[in-house]
């Protein structure tokens, strides 16, 4: 296999890799070093190479090594990816169950949810009977005052009231 640095691609894709069937594969700086972790005893330099993966590298001679290369950093990449969400969803899981404890009545039980709800509804009767009781009152003694001010501004004005 031949292998060199050019600069074949701007997006990283910059070192060619020749296979010893012919076929030819253009790789990036963390394919190479994917490839790295296959071989770590493999000791020779290939020029060309960062310092990082110089001493280390070995290149799939085959399209089965190259597939397997590939589906395994497709695996570690989908096992990081899944690690990542699950611990996402347990964060959001455990605020969601501090959100639901701090409901109001999530300590009582149905049942006393119900004597609850049934007290309120309670109160909520006596407060409306309390208020149309005020309202009466009050309408009464309005019209008490209209009366009365009406007195002492006829009085007050030496005229007669029509009845």
């Amino acid at each position: 296999h031949i292998f060199a640095k050019n600069s074949l691609k701007a997006n990283g894709y910059n070192h060619r890799c020749v296979y010893s069937d012919g076929d030819m594969e253009d790789l990036r700086l963390q394919d190479l070093e994917q490839l790295a972790k296959l071989d770590p005893n493999n000791n020779k330099t290939r020029k060309g190479l960062s310092a990082k993966i110089s001493d280390r590298v070995k290149f799939p001679l085959t399209q089965t090594e190259y597939t397997k290369l590939l589906l395994d950093s497709e695996h570690q990449r989908d096992v990081e990816t899944t690690q990542t969400l699950a611990k996402k969803i347990l964060a959001k899981s455990a605020e969601v169950n501090d959100l639901v404890a701090k409901l109001p009545g999530m300590n009582r039980t149905r049942q006393m949810q119900m004597e609850r709800i049934n007290e309120l509804i309670e109160s909520n009767h006596n407060v409306t009977r309390k208020l149309e009781e005020a309202y009466l009152v009050a309408k009464d003694r309005r019209e008490e005052v209209r009366v009365a001010l009406g007195e002492s501004t006829c009085l007050a004005l030496g005229v007669e009231e029509d009845t």
